[in-house]
């Protein structure tokens, strides 16, 4: 697998984890392991050219140190559109380093494999899906700035609207387990 200066990786990881109990970028399984973040850049970072982390003013500082500045721009949501979801860390990222496509992830699907993210990538503007599920964040998709700001502009916060509005295609995977969100310890 080889990296591509048209794909930028994003790591979506601004979340509040209520549910969790503790901020799930930052999660360790034991405390030698890599923290989730650390885990999906580890599992994004060879196929990409540049890699960006998006976060809230919290989390900020704390993801910040854990990364060389060179390999990997870790960014905060931009206003006017802080604490607009994924939509709006996806926003940042575009509006801040424009590229062909992005490979987004969420920092909460520990079992995402490398693999996964290459087979996106092959598939260019398409997101994952398994028989039971739709993984709308896990996705490699083109620049569409414009229509991220449009939708953000109305109070628009859905990624499937987005991926509808650029004819994304759905890429299905086997196995489930892959992609489990993990919203409690």
């Amino acid at each position: 697998m080889s990296k591509t200066k048209t794909i930028a990786g994003i790591v979506l990881a601004g979340g509040n984890s209520r549910r969790f109990g503790e901020d799930k970028a930052l999660y360790k399984e034991t405390p030698s392991a890599p923290t989730w973040v650390e885990l999906t850049v580890s599992k994004m970072f060879p196929l990409v050219g540049h890699l960006f982390i998006v976060t809230n003013e919290r989390l900020f500082p704390a993801i910040d140190r854990l990364f060389d500045a060179e390999q990997v721009t870790v960014l905060a949501d931009q206003p006017p559109f802080t604490d607009k979801g994924p939509l709006g860390g996806i926003y940042t990222v575009m509006s801040s380093a424009k590229f062909d496509h992005y490979l987004i992830s969420p920092t909460d699907t520990p079992n995402i494999t490398t693999e996964i993210f290459a087979e996106l990538i092959n598939a260019r503007n398409a997101y994952a899906a398994t028989n039971t599920a739709s993984h709308y964040l896990t996705a490699c998709i083109p620049y569409c700035e414009p229509e991220i700001k449009a939708m953000l502009t109305k109070e628009n916060l859905r990624i499937r609207g987005l991926l509808q509005s650029i004819h994304a295609k759905k890429q299905v995977f086997p196995e489930e387990n892959l992609f489990q969100n993990r919203n409690y310890q």
